[in-house]
């Protein structure tokens, strides 16, 4: 084996090392909190004691804290289908339906099934990151992009009842795929992407660059970006074979399709937001509205401190945690447009613009107290921006420390907040 092969070899296993490491610690932060902090008492709206709360014992303290929140709904949609449950088309279906099937083998437990999907998604992709980075850039930057996406505060809802490991994983598929100008594949794993959720129909944006850079032989520079080198090796590629992008859209219009046929209402997954506070806006208004709630935020933290938020006295869905979770959800743009600068400087185009596209496309859909509302939850999906921050960090053996320690603080924390229901 040569010194090349060796230091790949050590670096998977590195990287594999830390994201079994982290799954395993947050598996027992999340036992520990059920222990010691324990689980609030919720509405029955935000449970579902039939699907989500069918688990005794030690099991249940181990388990049934991943299946908070949406995971009460992608169960219910997994377990009865959309027309039991009013809204839960809000909830795109691939995710639901992979639980139901694996559900049939783990006694139609629908918490173990949807945690099963999660985690063994997860597993897939990072795989699939580690030689998507190592092609890019070197087995180094491939480590540390694990590393970084693996102890991001909300990497938690990669082993939750949560569709964000399946969309990561069809998400790196289609990159993987177009890169290897396997098209047919790129398009149907965007399509499944777009079943995951709706987010993925900006995939077509870095699909057709790369069908684009591929077809003239040479990659596309953005103004201030990396130097344009040639496209991957591929074989000649035909005009027609743009026409498996069009799969990715496809997907959008399938799920349309059934929601005409089943509720007569092609987009009742649009409506269904409505519920959850959500308004259709221009993104540059949600960014404005989340700047100045950050504002507000900082003068909160300025007058009580930052023990309220440490020893989690703030009422969930109160005032005062609604000003801290602005500063927060601020906070994380504010690091997503960082690290979108150091993939724009370092990255191939495609990459750029989908992490760009991808950051600006849950802001479409805002609210009024919360206009930045579950950003964090999105960029964690974002496998481009942990790229960048492995590009710039990984040389540099303090900072990706410092790096490391302060996030996968912030992610212990916030997986406290999720177990006990917070």
């Amino acid at each position: 084996m040569s010194r090349e092969d060796a230091s790949a070899a050590a670096s998977a296993r590195w990287a594999a090392a830390a994201a079994a490491g982290t799954r395993l610690l947050l598996a027992v932060v999340a036992v520990v909190t059920t222990f010691t902090v324990g689980v609030r008492a919720r509405g029955l709206w935000l449970r579902d004691p039939q699907h989500a709360e069918v688990l005794h014992g030690a099991l249940k303290r181990v388990l049934e804290p991943w299946a908070h929140w949406d995971g009460v709904w992608f169960i219910r949609v997994a377990a009865d289908g959309y027309g039991a449950h009013g809204h839960s088309q809000a909830f795109f279906p691939l995710y639901p339906l992979l639980v139901r099937v694996v559900a049939v083998a783990t006694g139609h437990n629908y918490v173990v099934a949807g945690l099963v999907v999660s985690l063994a998604c997860y597993a897939g992709a990072m795989a699939v990151l580690f030689k998507l980075a190592h092609a890019l850039l070197g087995p180094r930057v491939a480590l540390w992009s694990v590393v970084f996406i693996s102890v991001f505060p909300t990497a938690l809802f990669f082993q939750a009842v949560y569709s964000e490991s399946l969309f990561l994983l069809l998400t790196l598929l289609s990159f993987w795929w177009a890169r290897r100008s396997s098209w047919a594949l790129a398009g149907l794993a965007g399509l499944l992407a777009v079943l995951a959720r709706s987010n993925g129909v900006v995939l077509l944006l870095p699909l057709a660059v790369m069908w684009w850079e591929q077809r003239r032989g040479s990659e596309l520079r953005l103004p201030g970006g990396p130097a344009a080198g040639p496209a991957p090796p591929a074989r000649r590629l035909r005009v027609s074979s743009a026409a498996w992008l069009l799969l990715v859209p496809a997907g959008l219009a399938l799920y349309m399709a059934y929601l005409w046929w089943a509720f007569g209402d092609p987009l009742l997954f649009s409506g269904a937001q409505a519920y959850w506070g959500r308004e259709l806006t221009l993104p540059t208004s949600a960014i404005w509205r989340g700047a100045v709630a950050a504002v507000d935020g900082v003068r909160w933290v300025a007058a009580h401190g930052v023990g309220p938020i440490l020893g989690m006295r703030l009422p969930s869905g109160g005032p005062d945690s609604t000003v801290v979770a602005n500063l927060l959800e601020f906070s994380s743009f504010a690091a997503a447009v960082a690290l979108l600068v150091a993939c724009w400087r370092k990255l191939p185009a495609a990459y750029t613009l989908y992490a760009l596209a991808a950051l600006l496309f849950p802001l479409l859909y805002s609210t009024t107290a919360r206009p930045l509302y579950t950003l964090p939850r999105f960029i964690i999906v974002i496998f481009p921006l942990f790229i960048g921050a492995a590009v710039v960090l990984a040389p540099h053996c303090v900072w990706r420390g410092v790096e490391v320690g302060f996030l996968g603080v912030l992610l212990v924390v916030s997986t406290v907040l999720f177990a006990s229901f917070t």
